[in-house]
């Protein structure tokens, strides 16, 4: 159906063209006889013999096939008496025009030679003063300079009402000049605009096709309006540029229409660059090899840029057809205007029509408008993904944000649980390792000396070393802050108490202090250090059966190294493989101090040794701490 309807309008319009070309004819008519002559470059009157009669619009290379040079028309017509409305109009003439009447020059373009003016493409007016006019017969010479390959000639030369006139020369030149101009500033600031746009975005291929498009047909566009050959030297290399821009911009337009559809041919894209550069150079070349060569060169350039715009036109609307998407059937209809315009001018190109005036440029407008949809259609189309995305997104992240706050909730849950549980184990260790301890120790003093009597005072010495215990259980769970005595101070207690308890048992007990005034701990390491040391002092009264004891505690560098040993029967278990609520609880006071514990059993006795490196907050508050120590 896309096909079908693409005939009929193709149809339709080529018929309006024809019939445009036709009328264009009619109107041409000339009251009068016109001939034309051949001469060479620097004739400045045409001469006497050698006339022929022609009919306008008139391409001398019919006639006289590669004449490059100077043509003189003559058109000669009667009146019977003086009219002051009478005006004339020339529709074009290619290149450079001189124009007389009754011998005196109305018009004379700047260049008649190489580097010829270029006043081709618009229609020339003139209101006819009276004093020009003669009663009778009345001549007007044109002379004309043009090369043959460029379809050299004149057009359609009108007599008439000067306001008549006028109105067509206006409607003219607005169609073949001013829409042209009009059409060549949209064009080149759509190419800049897409060519940014492409630097921004390199994945948006299509986008830089088409401003290479555009930027390829802009001496195409600039053909129809300039007035010189610059910045060229002579006609032939300005054609040549022209042509090869009518090639590129047909060979940008098929890369376009590949990536706009997102397709890739890479073996015909390679096949299609490759003629279009051996076309290229051939046109540039051949005005210097082969001159003959130049009107077939450019007509060949002109049909396969024909053929190149004709057949992505078309496979533009199969896969607009195939895609069924909304922006593809927009620009593939645009399309068609331009490809409709593209074929009237390669039937004025070829004369199979006459007239002066191409629409492919201004044609082109159609696609700048489609193209301009096909980007407000694609950013409406991104805008509404994107706001889909953000909703989709949103409603991600208040489910997110729920299931969060759930899974917080229940963290939280277990975390009180976890330290309730952890306050609950700590109690137990403190409680054991503590209190456990000097009950032990007082026990095994008690069962020592069962037939003693022990008196009052010492039993309440014992119950005040319990009590002190005690109190430093409760303050240590207590504490949240770093404790106000250093490792020393929280040492002489525990030091004193587990002196006495060995003197008791007659156990020799030998402690070496260093560097331990200025540590200061959190009271919860504080209390895990010395709960490690008290319990494994309580180990060896529970078990090793010592005579002699050594306790060392120093601070060497950033480390704190404490050591117990022994001469006892030593232990059957190790740090490892430790079972026992002691051994547990020791090891995992290492690990909360992030030391390292170790129990080894020598060939008589054991030691327990545990290296504790310092915490950043360690230092800073022993070393904020050192003047204090220091007074």
């Amino acid at each position: 159906m896309a096909v079908r309807g693409f005939s009929l309008q193709l149809i339709v319009l080529m018929l309006v063209l024809l019939g445009c070309s036709a009328g264009v004819r009619a109107a041409n008519a000339w009251p009068g006889s016109i001939e034309a002559v051949r001469s060479d470059w620097q004739a400045t009157q045409p001469p006497a013999e050698g006339w022929t009669p022609v009919t306008l619009p008139d391409d001398w290379g019919r006639r006289w096939p590669e004449f490059d040079g100077v043509v003189w028309y003559r058109l000669r017509w009667s009146q019977n008496q003086a009219s002051d409305e009478l005006a004339l109009l020339i529709d074009y003439w290619v290149l450079a025009a001189e124009v007389r009447i009754n011998g005196a020059v109305l018009y004379r373009d700047p260049a008649l030679v190489e580097p010829l003016s270029r006043s081709w493409n618009v229609p020339h007016f003139w209101r006819l003063p009276r004093t020009l006019l003669r009663i009778g017969e009345n001549e007007v010479l044109v002379r004309v300079s043009g090369l043959s390959a460029y379809q050299a000639g004149l057009g359609g030369v009108h007599l008439g009402p000067g306001d008549e006139l006028r109105q067509i020369h206006d409607s003219g030149r607005r169609l073949r000049f001013d829409l042209q101009i009009l059409s060549l500033a949209v064009g080149s600031t759509l190419a800049l605009f897409f060519l940014v746009l492409w630097l921004l975005r390199r994945e948006q291929a299509a986008y830089g096709w088409y401003s290479a498009q555009q930027l390829a047909w802009i001496p195409v566009a600039w053909n129809q309006v300039s007035h010189s050959p610059w910045p060229f030297a002579d006609t032939y290399h300005y054609q040549a540029s022209v042509a090869v821009g009518t090639i590129l911009s047909g060979g940008c337009w098929a890369m376009f229409v590949l990536r706009f559809s997102d397709r890739r041919w890479p073996r015909r894209e390679m096949m299609i660059w490759s003629l279009i550069a051996a076309a290229s150079l051939w046109m540039f070349l051949a005005p210097l090899v082969a001159p003959t060569q130049v009107r077939g060169a450019r007509e060949i350039l002109v049909f396969a840029s024909l053929i190149l715009y004709c057949t992505f036109d078309v496979a533009l609307l199969v896969f607009a057809g195939r895609s069924r998407r909304t922006d593809q059937r927009v620009l593939a209809a645009c399309t068609l205007v331009a490809l409709i315009a593209g074929l009237h001018d390669v039937l004025l190109v070829f004369r199979l029509i006459d007239g002066a005036t191409y629409y492919a440029s201004i044609a082109l407008n159609a696609i700048l408008v489609g193209t301009a949809f096909v980007l407000a259609w694609n950013f409406v189309q991104n805008l509404r993904r994107i706001e889909r995305f953000n909703l989709e997104l949103q409603t991600m992240v208040d489910d997110a944000r729920a299931d969060l706050t759930s899974t917080l909730s229940r963290q939280h849950e277990l975390e009180l649980v976890h330290a309730r549980l952890g306050e609950r184990v700590g109690l137990a260790h403190d409680l054991h390792d503590g209190l456990g301890g000097m009950l032990i120790g007082n026990i095994a003093a008690m069962e020592q000396a069962p037939n003693q009597q022990h008196s009052s005072r010492q039993v309440l010495g014992m119950l005040k070393e319990l009590r002190d215990d005690l109190r430093l259980i409760i303050d240590t769970a207590s504490a949240q802050h770093y404790g106000e005595h250093s490792l020393a101070e929280l040492l002489a207690p525990l030091r004193h108490r587990m002196t006495r308890l060995f003197e008791a048992h007659d156990i020799d007990v030998r402690w070496q202090v260093a560097g331990l005034e200025n540590v200061y701990l959190s009271t919860s390491r504080s209390l895990d250090l010395l709960r490690v040391l008290q319990e494994a002092l309580t180990n060896v009264l529970k078990h090793a059966g010592a005579q002699h004891v050594s306790v060392a505690l120093e601070r060497r560098d950033d480390e704190l190294f404490l050591e117990v040993s022994d001469d006892g029967r030593g232990l059957a278990i190790s740090a490892d493989r430790g079972h026992g609520t002691g051994m547990r609880s020791m090891q995992a006071r290492a690990r909360r101090l992030s030391g390292t514990l170790s129990v080894s059993t020598r060939d008589k006795g054991t030691l327990v040794s545990l290296q504790v490196p310092e915490t950043p907050s360690d230092a800073e508050h022993s070393a904020a701490a050192e003047p204090r120590g220091g007074d």
